[in-house]
């Protein structure tokens, strides 16, 4: 059980999905007759949201809109809950008809918050927060990457290729998975880095604990990826800072969670056995 003192519910919402403006309607209405207020964004430009106490993020969409969410109220520690109307939803775990009862659930305090780590990247000036991945890419197709990791002071490998990927447990079984990086209960906190397509054999993913400090030198220009977003560029010689953040995502469960392994084989259809189907 817990209780955020529900008063306000912010909706990020990818009205591409068809589901997505009526059941806006209907939970605006749901917000009506109990008193609490309900705003609707369908981006996350930072002047256009306010959390404060009592403040619950609820995405419509799919994982990318609660990445979007958890990159932008990350910083607050805003609860997330997310409804999926994607076709995945390995994040967003409840579904469109399920919605108004989650609701409910949270207005009573019926939920568990459960924390996930976040990567915090510095290009320069710049920082963002990250719940998956940081992806270090070529500048486009037919280009190479050419990247030097350090963890602290220390000279890991240079890493010729695609790219690198920097992810935390939660995104280990996003992109860093289909590199072919290992799969990782989201309890546990630590750096899971993956090269896509290195040009040397002998370079496999490397696993380093929670409180490494992490430092990427491109050597070639360089593309900057946040959860699957186009970030920012690097140009030779930049240096891009990657750490555990202080911050933590707060994702709101409202039903019971299924187990981290049946969530993946009712996904991701892996290690299921025949006879459990």
């Amino acid at each position: 059980m817990a209780d955020v003192g529900l008063e306000r519910l912010v909706l990020l919402v990818n009205f591409a999905k068809a589901g997505a403006p009526p059941l806006v309607e209907r939970i605006k209405a749901w917000g009506k007759e109990r008193g609490i207020e309900v705003t609707v964004h369908g981006s996350l430009e930072e002047g256009e949201l306010e959390a404060g106490p009592g403040t619950v993020a609820l995405t419509l969409g799919g994982d990318g809109t609660f990445l979007r969410a958890a990159m932008r109220f990350g910083r607050e520690e805003v609860p997330l809950l997310g409804i999926n109307l994607g076709s995945l939803g390995f994040l967003t775990q409840v579904g469109e008809e399920e919605a108004l009862q989650a609701l409910e659930k949270l207005r009573r305090g019926e939920f568990a918050l459960e924390e996930r780590m976040l990567l915090e990247a510095r290009l320069g000036q710049r920082s963002f927060l990250a719940l998956n991945e940081v992806f270090i890419s070529r500048p486009s197709l037919g280009e190479l990457a050419e990247l030097e990791l350090f963890s602290g002071e220390e000279f890991v490998a240079f890493y010729p290729g695609d790219g690198l990927i920097i992810a935390t447990p939660t995104g280990s079984t996003a992109y860093s998975l289909a590199a072919g990086g290992p799969i990782v209960d989201p309890r546990l906190e630590m750096i899971i880095v993956t090269p896509i397509a290195p040009h040397r054999l002998g370079l496999r993913t490397v696993i380093f604990p929670p409180e490494a400090r992490l430092r990427v030198v491109a050597r070639e220009p360089a593309a900057l990826f946040i959860d699957g977003d186009r970030a920012g560029e690097l140009a030779s010689g930049d240096q891009l800072l990657v750490g555990r953040s202080a911050s933590r995502i707060k994702v709101v469960m409202v039903n019971p969670a299924p187990g981290f392994f049946s969530l993946l084989a009712r996904k991701l259809d892996w290690g299921s056995h025949p006879e459990r189907r």
